[in-house]
């Protein structure tokens, strides 16, 4: 089965994602990765009249160490955390768990 039509949007900020959202209210879906909410829409699941991609917003790709502790953004890819050069020294153990 196959979504049914929707607009797409692609935010160029967290503010722009944001007013999209609340433009759209209830009709909007936010679209990161994409893996789970479209197996969703092809079930027919949810049927949002918008998707907001988040996935190209800079402070919302980030990741970065602060205070001690990784901080891993909504839009971060596993593969933004797994090659970041520093993560060995970061978080020894999650740099040992990726490749498996």
């Amino acid at each position: 089965m196959k979504p049914p039509a929707f607009d797409y949007l692609r935010a160029e900020s967290t503010q722009h994602a944001l007013e999209a959202l609340a433009h759209a209210g209830e009709d909007a879906r936010v679209l990161a990765g994409g893996q789970s909410l479209m197996a969703v829409l092809n079930m027919r699941l949810a049927q949002p009249q918008l998707l907001v991609d988040i996935s190209r917003t800079h402070d919302l790709n980030a990741v970065r160490v602060e205070d001690g502790y990784l901080e891993v953004s909504a839009a971060a890819t596993q593969g933004n955390v797994e090659w970041r050069p520093s993560l060995a020294n970061e978080v020894p153990l999650l740099a040992l768990a990726f490749p498996h």
